[in-house]
């Protein structure tokens, strides 16, 4: 089945590039005419003249975008506070480079650092008065933070001394907390602001992943699947709503999901080889199908609507990674800058919020 876009990406970045330079001036690409299409209009994020790719891996209820950008020196993480003004967010000491993943509403950002040879990476946490600072570990040199909710409380994976994944929390103060099952291998991607984490458990015995609920009173559930062995939750809202990636029984291709407590898991309704990769606390969800291209893709109240490109000439590509409360999206698409065809950040508004 398709892995998780959002962690894949990162790691393509940082094996594929070495990234870039610090200046906090930096202009959006150049495009005279925006794309609308299904009422959101699509702009690129400024980056670097001299980056050639990078993603806006999250947005807060203020419309601040975190992410990275890439060029030949490395991976950068930064953060848009509008579509043309970047800050770079800076770098743990000894790593080059940085990818900057999840925001929260009072903008303190979380992510990690990856050292040059790709051996060892951190995880991290950003605010604007304090900077950049190191998350606590499991002590076997990989760590990796990817959500924060509103209370400051994040999660993300950390190999342990034997190398093995665990799915962990920081608390608000940086206390770590091992969410891994016994015996399994994890991952936590997503927390809602009741503490509610979700991801994914590779449980003992086990052939595949499994789209894993751990509940902020302790508990934890098997979210299941489709019907095929594999799945992977994504993102979590308030209202205690799950999407993510199924497979579905052979020959049925891997479709994006939604669980509810009441009915489970059901298709999203994106179509086949799709994926939910970011959520509302209003229930918009957002994103993406492969076909001839990568389609983004946003559905509210069953309506689905197609994210335009950047660039519709070198679509289809789009791929949403988060949407805040309004229904603002971030991700990345096809741009006419580079021409190399790669994906820049960029970000989708509309009219209204919802």
């Amino acid at each position: 089945m398709l892995r998780h876009r959002k962690l894949s990406i990162v790691l393509t970045a940082v094996v594929l590039g070495i990234a870039a330079c610090n200046d906090d001036t930096t202009t959006a690409p150049t495009l005279e005419t925006s794309q609308t299409l299904a009422a959101y209009t699509v702009r690129p994020l400024a980056i670097p003249a001299n980056a050639f790719t990078g993603e806006a891996s999250s947005v807060n209820n203020a419309g601040i975008a975190a992410g990275w950008y890439r060029n030949n020196q490395g991976d950068f993480a930064v953060r848009w506070t509008t579509p043309t003004q970047m800050q770079s967010l800076g770098s743990l000491p000894g790593f080059a480079n940085t990818l900057a993943k999840g925001i929260n509403n009072a903008g303190t950002i979380v992510g990690f650092s990856i050292s040059a040879n790709f051996l060892n990476s951190h995880a991290w946490i950003w605010t604007a008065a304090g900077g950049i600072k190191p998350l606590a570990d499991l002590g076997g040199g990989a760590s990796l933070a990817q959500a924060i909710n509103t209370s400051g409380v994040a999660v993300g994976w950390a190999f342990d001394a034997n190398g093995l994944e665990h799915a962990v929390r920081w608390s608000a103060t940086g206390v770590l907390t091992d969410l891994n099952p016994p015996g399994a291998t994890s991952e936590a991607l997503a927390i809602n602001d009741s503490g509610d984490v979700v991801g994914w458990v590779f449980p003992v015995g086990g052939s595949a992943t499994r789209a894993h609920l751990w509940r902020h009173n302790g508990t934890q559930k098997d979210l299941g699947t489709l019907g095929g062995a594999s799945s992977q939750a994504f993102a979590v809202n308030n209202a205690l709503m799950v999407i993510g990636v199924s497979d579905q029984r052979s020959p049925k291709p891997e479709v994006a999901f939604v669980w509810t407590p009441g009915v489970g898991m059901r298709a999203l309704g994106m179509g086949p080889h799709s994926q939910g990769l970011g959520l509302s606390n209003k229930g918009r969800s957002v994103g993406l199908m492969i076909s001839s291209g990568v389609t983004g893709l946003s559905i509210f109240q069953g309506v689905k609507a197609v994210l335009p490109d950047v660039d519709p000439a070198k679509g289809p590509f789009s791929g949403p990674t988060s949407v805040n409360l309004c229904g603002t999206i971030v991700g990345s698409s096809s741009s006419p800058q580079p021409t190399n065809g790669n994906p820049v950040p960029a970000i989708w508004t509309k009219a209204g919020c919802d």
